[in-house]
């Protein structure tokens, strides 16, 4: 039965607590423990970066000018309140349980993470002007004897060749997607959790280096080195050329997605590891020869990726602790 309050569409904070969970202690009335209750950690760590893009595009709306950042701008606005409308409608919105809900609710969280991406574009000149490719180029020639990398790939040069690495840069997703799928009809719930966090975990990692080290990639900071021209007859490149932030070098999050699904893969679905194994070597080759990405992104989103795997897990369990914690009903404050 619903209370008045989801009756009527709205959710005062006296209404929180009559949602439909297990019975709630005084602690549970804490900030942190109505956080434990009505989020989990994909929707915390989407949330911060959600509401730094609302607000820069509130305070500096003539930014948003890019057709790609005016249209995830407002899936970022729309797939809160979809969330919020949700939340007030469905009774089980909060719980492990109805089965859906829950799919829902990670996958909102997952997409509401994503969407933040294309405002980059706009939202990181606003907080760090500048590009950082200089400093990033100086540490590949560091670990190079003071030579540049990238430009060295300019020996195997060919239409063809940047075809089929475009074509495998392009298919980043595909072994995620079909982990996800595969977790997900199989229902391992807890398995599917894992991944999904660990994904929003780089994401947002990612989106910590996109502030704090803008970079374009080495076709714009070495563009002087490169002696070849790469090709390009299917249009992939030019298709990222055009929807490119110009602010995402560092980390590489091609090379941490893949990265990342492998880890996972290989905990969870080992014929999909050695199927998919290819790509460990291939997307990260793409994106040097097609001229992304500098090396020490492939190594921090290597790291990036690493990271998430460890987190994920143990934040979920600890999340879950937390939330039964906050449920065991604890004497009254007077």
């Amino acid at each position: 039965m619903r209370t008045p309050a989801l009756e009527h569409g709205s959710m005062p904070r006296q209404a929180v607590d009559r949602l439909p969970l297990p019975s709630l202690g005084a602690r549970s009335r804490s900030g942190i423990g109505l956080a434990v209750r009505l989020l989990d950690p994909k929707e915390v760590l989407a949330l911060p970066f959600l509401v730094l893009v609302a607000v820069l595009a509130v305070s500096r709306p003539a930014a948003v000018t890019h057709p790609d950042a005016r249209a995830a701008l407002a899936l970022t606005a729309a797939l809160p309140a979809v969330w919020w409308g949700m939340a007030v409608r469905l009774p089980g919105w909060h719980g492990p349980r109805p089965h859906w809900c829950r799919r829902v609710r990670d996958l909102i969280a997952v997409t509401s993470c994503l969407a933040v991406y294309p405002s980059l574009r706009w939202a990181v000149p606003l907080v760090h002007p500048g590009h950082c490719d200089h400093a990033l180029a100086a540490v590949d020639r560091w670990l190079f004897a003071d030579r540049d990398p990238v430009p060295l790939l300019d020996h195997f040069a060919h239409p063809v060749t940047t075809a089929v690495l475009a074509l495998a840069y392009s298919c980043e997703w595909v072994p995620l997607l079909a982990l996800g799928g595969l977790l997900c009809a199989r229902r391992r719930d807890r398995e599917w959790s894992d991944l999904l966090l660990g994904l929003v975990i780089v994401q947002c990692l990612g989106y910590v280096g996109y502030f704090a080290v803008p970079a374009v990639g080495p076709w714009y900071g070495l563009a002087d080195r490169f002696t070849v021209p790469l090709g390009d007859f299917l249009g992939i490149r030019g298709y990222y050329l055009a929807h490119s932030t110009h602010v995402d070098a560092f980390p590489s999050l091609h090379v941490a997605t893949i990265v990342l699904m492998s880890l996972f893969a290989w905990r969870d679905c080992r014929t999909l590891f050695w199927l998919t194994s290819p790509l460990l070597v291939v997307i990260p080759a793409s994106t040097l020869y097609l001229r992304w990405h500098y090396v020490t992104d492939l190594v921090t989103g290597a790291a990036v990726a690493l990271i998430a795997r460890l987190a994920a897990p143990a934040a979920n369990r600890v999340w879950e602790a937390a939330r039964r914690a906050v449920a065991v009903p604890g004497p009254a404050v007077p």
